[in-house]
């Protein structure tokens, strides 16, 4: 009997970064190491460019993934198909994240994606450019991006001029595979970004890190 895991409930779309790390792909890793569900033949949803997520978390063969509408008919289907509904680590409430559980889950995720290294003396400015074609042709659940919304100009010259006196690098993680962005961010001591869904990498900082939010 195939068994739908279905994202927390969220006000966007899991084809979008913060929405899909936040109410997908981080309670399912909260549920495969509490209970074990990768290679058990359960179905997820399709979620765009972020099934590369799926992929580098839990392996190639970990789910049977399905559209958004195939998905949400057969989880409608209660009769013979089983649906489990993830949640953002609510507490018991359900209104606030039980902060215990989410950074026992976290510490788990840091100590299989990233590994402990000596030093750091990295400046990562986090660039918006405008979103993939698959945001604005039509295949998006919800189109646009952060970008589309609010931008800043001269990020450029932002990092040339914090490069004058640190090692500063513009990065666009839109391109950037799901492993190679964890070890951009295992090596930045200091994270910039403008207020947006990009700043959900911050998750994944060191623990001495800094943020500045633009």
């Amino acid at each position: 009997m195939p068994t739908h895991l279905k994202p927390g409930i969220g006000p966007g779309s899991v084809e979008h970064f913060y929405h899909f790390m936040c109410d997908y792909l981080l309670p399912l890793y909260e549920m495969e190491i509490s209970v074990g569900i990768v290679g058990k033949g359960h179905i997820v949803r399709d979620c765009g460019p972020m099934n590369g997520w799926l992929d580098f978390v839990f392996g190639a063969d970990a789910f049977t993934i399905v559209s958004r509408d195939e998905f949400d008919r057969g989880a409608s289907r209660r009769l013979w198909n089983r649906s489990i509904q993830l949640d953002r680590f609510g507490d018991r409430t359900g209104v606030t994240i039980d902060k215990v559980r989410f950074n026992e889950m976290l510490l788990a995720f840091r100590a299989e994606f990233l590994p402990p290294i000596d030093s750091r003396n990295n400046v990562m400015v986090l660039d918006r450019r405008p979103p993939p074609s698959f945001y604005v042709d039509g295949r998006a659940e919800k189109a646009g991006g952060g970008s589309t919304r609010r931008s800043i100009s001269n990020l450029d010259q932002l990092a040339n001029r914090i490069s004058t006196h640190s090692n500063a690098s513009l990065i666009d993680f839109e391109d950037v595979v799901p492993a190679e962005q964890l070890h951009i961010i295992n090596q930045t001591n200091v994270l910039i970004g403008q207020h947006g869904a990009g700043l959900t990498h911050l998750l994944f900082l060191p623990s001495n890190a800094v943020l500045v939010e633009l």
